[in-house]
Order: C-alpha cells, then sequence, then structure tokens
C-alpha cells in the first residue's frame, strides 16, 4: 500500500501545522477549511482578577483570549478541555492548571466542580456551544459566559469543491473530521451526495460530539482515537487501513 491521501478539516489558520503534521506520519495530506474563525471583541468590563478560574474548550478561544488579556493570563487559574487547547497557551508560556482527562466539556466540568466550588468561574467559548459544560458548574459555582469568538461558513469555497472533486474521483483514502462544526458544514456543503462521496472512504472522527453529529447526518464513522489529537487520528487511521483493506 503506497502512501494514503488523508483529508482534514482544520481552521484555514492551522493549515499550514497540520499539513506538516500528517506528512510527519507518513501520509499525504489535503486540509481543507469548512469553518472560519472571527474573534469577537471582549467586553471592556471583564477583568481576570474578578474570578478565580478561566475555562477555555477550544485552541481557537486561547488564541482569541490571548490577543485581548495578553500576559494577564499568567495570573489566573484556566482549565482546558484538551491537549491542543493547553498546547495554545503553553506556546505563550502560559501553563493552565487543569487538563481533563477526557476531551470534552463535561469531563472538563465533572473535573472542575470540587476545586471550583464555591468560586467565581469565567468561561470563555464559542458565539454558538454546547451548555452542558456551564450547567454543570452553575450547580457549584457563580459562573460567567463570554463568546471570544464566532464560526462561520467561509466565503471561498474553491477548496471545498476541489475536495469534493477529488472524493468523486477516488482520489482520498480517508477524511479526518476535527469538529462537530467542520463536520456539519462539510456535509452540508455535499449536499445529498454527501453519503456516497464518503462511502468508500475511512472516515475518522476526533470525539464522540464529532462522531454524533456526522451519524446524525447519515455518515458512517469507521474509526474515533482513544485521545482527541490529530497525531492519534492518524495513528488509528494507520491501524484501520491495517485491518481494512481499502475498496
Amino acid at each position: 500500500m503506497g502512501s494514503l491521501r488523508i483529508a482534514i478539516t482544520r481552521p484555514r489558520e492551522r493549515l499550514q501545522e497540520t499539513e506538516e503534521r500528517v506528512r510527519e506520519h507518513g501520509f499525504e495530506p489535503f486540509v481543507v477549511s469548512p469553518i472560519e474563525i472571527v474573534p469577537l471583541p471582549v467586553d471592556a468590563s471583564i477583568r481576570l482578577d474578578d474570578f478565580d478560574w478561566l475555562v477555555v474548550t477550544s485552541a481557537s478561544g486561547a488564541d482569541a483570549l490571548w490577543a485581548h488579556f495578553k500576559e494577564g493570563l499568567r495570573d489566573i487559574d484556566i482549565a482546558v478541555v484538551g491537549p491542543k487547547t493547553e498546547a495554545a497557551f503553553l506556546k505563550r508560556g502560559v501553563r493552565p492548571s487543569l487538563v481533563a482527562g477526557e476531551h470534552v466539556g463535561e469531563a472538563l466540568a465533572a473535573e472542575l466542580k470540587d476545586v471550583a466550588a464555591g468560586k467565581k468561574v469565567l468561561v470563555a467559548r464559542a458565539a454558538i456551544a454546547r451548555k452542558g459544560l456551564v450547567e454543570m458548574l452553575r450547580e457549584v459555582a457563580d459562573v460567567t459566559e463570554i463568546a471570544v469568538y464566532d464560526t462561520r461558513f467561509p466565503e471561498d469555497t474553491s477548496r471545498l469543491r476541489e475536495l469534493k472533486k477529488m472524493l468523486e474521483e477516488g482520489d482520498v483514502d480517508a477524511i479526518i473530521f476535527t469538529s462537530s462544526r467542520s463536520a456539519k458544514n462539510l456535509i452540508r456543503f455535499f449536499g445529498e451526495d454527501a453519503t456516497s462521496l464518503l462511502a468508500d472512504v475511512i472516515v475518522c472522527a476526533i470525539g464522540p460530539i464529532t462522531a454524533g453529529s456526522l451519524e446524525k447526518m447519515g455518515i458512517e464513522v469507521d474509526c474515533m482515537p482513544a485521545e482527541y489529537t490529530i497525531d492519534a487520528a492518524l495513528e488509528e487511521i494507520r491501524r484501520f487501513s491495517s485491518s481494512e483493506p481499502l475498496s
């Protein structure tokens, strides 16, 4: 078997680093961005020193917070969902105090509830976000929510059209969906052809939320890594492709 061509959904800002990561694993990358990240202004009345904990659920959220608060992020306890969000802080010299063992919001809330009980917690999230984490934290803490970024469908769809053509011609071996929002946008872009386009492709979902979104849209998920990272997803595809010959 030659080098597999793997399509992967990532924000445009992370295209180059993702391509490099895929090549390091010995695969040929094709990175598409079914979403655009739009930073939102943070209310000037929000002061980090008014809170005991800052909760961040994505690397995009970390980027947006750094743009606004910068060095102020060093002086507050930060809790994050997973290694991608942790890495977004670490590269700026900020070390989160808590990283959830399971990389979903509800797991972070469960781990944070004991240490955050009775405390003031600031949750930084996307404009459209699931409510499970906030609802769980509000059972024990004083929670304030702020939306620090939004996502939208990209104006330039040339890369998405190119991926669709590659799928039609059988030039893609596997696809990694990295988030529920990117999965929804790409499947909606494919329209009624989505199921047939992905029928002969290894479909890998990072995390149960992403997998659930795909399955609700009629897309069969072939594999999901135990750790919700790009590296783990690539290795999961390697294992799956070795045990299930490509058609």
